[in-house]
């Protein structure tokens, strides 16, 4: 994997692409909490349902979709720091990466008492991550243009 060179401009394309998904999976989550409290909190299951402390399915697919984006960011950065390009901000990126991806995983070790905890913590969880990408994505870009050095 050595004779491999990443540009980073792979890199911050990439980190468009998970600004993006932790926008969407935000705004899923948002709009399937909202859905919750217009519907009185019913779910299609009883309460013994194995799906009454699940999300729905987009929100499902958006939170899979964010991870898969930051752990595809996380790889590129981490062939980008052998490559000995962003040594400088390597920390912001440890922080802001793998903190995101932390948060969102943090959702699935929780316990969930219903539907609409589920909703809260997802919500919760997918708004702190989005600050994180966030953070990491200014911070990143303001480095690799020289604005911050």
């Amino acid at each position: 994997m050595d004779e491999i060179i990443i540009q980073p401009a792979l890199h911050n394309a990439i980190g468009g692409i998970v600004v993006l998904a932790a926008i969407a999976t935000v705004l899923l989550n948002w709009r399937g909490l909202a859905t919750l409290k217009t519907s009185g909190g019913q779910t299609s299951g009883g309460t013994d349902s194995p799906r009454s402390p699940a999300l729905g399915g987009w929100q499902n697919a958006a939170l899979i979709a964010f991870q898969i984006a930051l752990m595809v960011q996380v790889l590129i950065g981490i062939k980008l720091l052998d490559q000995g390009l962003g040594t400088v901000q390597k920390y912001v990126h440890y922080l802001g990466g793998l903190g995101a991806l932390g948060l969102v995983m943090l959702y699935y070790w929780l316990p969930k008492r219903d539907v609409r905890d589920s909703s809260v913590k997802a919500l919760g969880l997918t708004v702190a991550s989005l600050a994180f990408v966030l953070m990491t994505f200014i911070i990143g870009g303001l480095y690799a243009r020289g604005g911050l050095s």
